[in-house]
């Protein structure tokens, strides 16, 4: 198999386990759970970020994917972790608004909202 294609079918690998790790139930919800049972620690910081997560889930796709030295090996691994922020940052939607709190500069109406 050409290792063009053995980087991208990796690269994929590597973002579609990092995304269901972090970001879905999971069947029965077991990645929600060991979301829920990992909490605020290292681990649970960790599989909350697609990103993070992509760094050590690259490497064991690096193996499919590496041919050469450890050079190449470790430019692979950063170069599958970064297909994966690529990605995430692609399908992240451009623009969330949150209102944090009213704002105290805006005259208020009668009725108590803002102009």
């Amino acid at each position: 198999m050409h290792i063009i294609f053995r980087f991208l079918l990796a690269g994929l690998a590597t973002w579609r386990l990092s995304f269901l790790l972090a970001r879905e139930d999971g069947p029965g919800r077991v990645f929600a759970r060991l979301r829920e049972k990992s909490g605020s620690g290292l681990l649970g910081e960790l599989l909350g970020c697609v990103k993070c997560l992509g760094v050590w889930i690259a490497l064991p796709f690096t193996l499919f994917v590496h041919q050469g030295g450890w050079s190449e090996f470790i430019v692979i691994w950063l170069a599958l972790a970064g297909v994966t922020a690529l990605i995430d940052e692609w399908l992240r939607p451009p623009f969330a608004w949150k209102e944090a709190k009213d704002d105290e500069l805006l005259r208020r109406n009668q009725d108590g909202s803002h102009d």
